[in-house]
């Protein structure tokens, strides 16, 4: 099965707005969606092509860019080690925005990174990612980082750090934020405040009640078993450079980021030129 983006993302979140994977990785598909992604004809189209069938290869190209990114990313998907797997996850890292309309080459790709068993196919993912160099990757990746799997959530962390470049910090401090706040425990309290006459002074003639006070109720605590924010923080220490040491706060790795944006964005550009060009050499052997 294909997991692909919802068709007509596009007019539920904007061209240009991140459509994300579903906590389990999967990405809703409409009815319409669905038919549209079980096209089992293109991908059959696909791997004659590769084979050297001549009208399928003038068919493929006949194809929409969306077209051919659809059956790309349904045989990247599919569960096998053939080559034509292999090939198509390059072609998908080699697309431009243009191609991706939808963004279902990049939930491709990023399911790939993070969730398939294949230690080398999830390698040929990050370096896809990084040689597309396509921002919609990071609302899938930053999903991945809350997944329930700390495996997942490893391979989501690197993925970004594949992908380099300041907008992954971005991210990740957008969603720590969400999450910062007090620590781990709390503790909260739920009664009443009784008052009663504990004894009278006396003035003359005259009794003035002695008014006190008690608290009846209960105390609930809490403990957190997991703290969303320790995974940002985790997350940031492994993409971040070695030698980068700060504490446990947004606040202090957003003033890093910005000390050092250029130098990271710098990172990020070598990145995806070498991946590219790995990718590319790749493509024409």
């Amino acid at each position: 099965m294909l997991y692909a983006l919802v068709a007509g993302a596009r007019a539920a979140f904007g061209a240009d707005e991140p459509v994300g994977l579903e906590p389990d990785l999967r990405i809703q598909l409409s009815p319409e969606a669905r038919k549209k992604a079980d096209g089992s004809d293109r991908v059959e189209l696909y791997h004659k092509m590769l084979s050297g069938d001549e009208k399928a290869r003038k068919k493929w190209h006949k194809l929409k860019p969306a077209e051919r990114t659809r059956a790309l990313s349904a045989v990247a998907l599919h569960k096998d080690a053939s080559l034509d797997r292999n090939k198509a996850i390059k072609e998908l890292g080699l697309q431009s925005h243009s191609d991706d309309p939808d963004a279902e080459g990049v939930a491709a790709l990023a399911r790939l990174a993070v969730a398939d068993s294949d230690g080398g196919t999830r390698a040929l993912a990050r370096k896809a990612i990084a040689a597309r160099n396509d921002e919609r990757v990071l609302a899938p990746l930053a999903t991945a980082l809350k997944h329930n799997d700390a495996l997942v959530r490893g391979n989501a962390a690197a993925a970004l750090k594949a992908l380099g470049g300041p907008r992954i910090f971005e991210v990740i401090i957008e969603h720590w934020k969400e999450t910062w706040g007090p620590g781990p425990r709390a503790h909260c309290f739920f009664g009443q405040m009784r008052s009663y006459i504990a004894d009278y002074d006396i003035s003359g003639d005259a009794y003035d009640p002695v008014v006190r006070s008690f608290f009846t109720g209960v105390v609930l605590d809490a403990k957190s078993l997991r703290v969303e924010g320790d995974i940002y923080y985790i997350t940031i220490r492994e993409v971040a450079p070695e030698d980068v040491k700060l504490p446990n706060n947004p606040a202090a790795w957003k003033e890093w980021l910005d000390k050092e944006r250029d130098k990271l964005a710098e990172d990020g550009k070598r990145k995806h030129h070498r991946a590219l060009s790995d990718l590319t050499a790749d493509a024409s052997e």
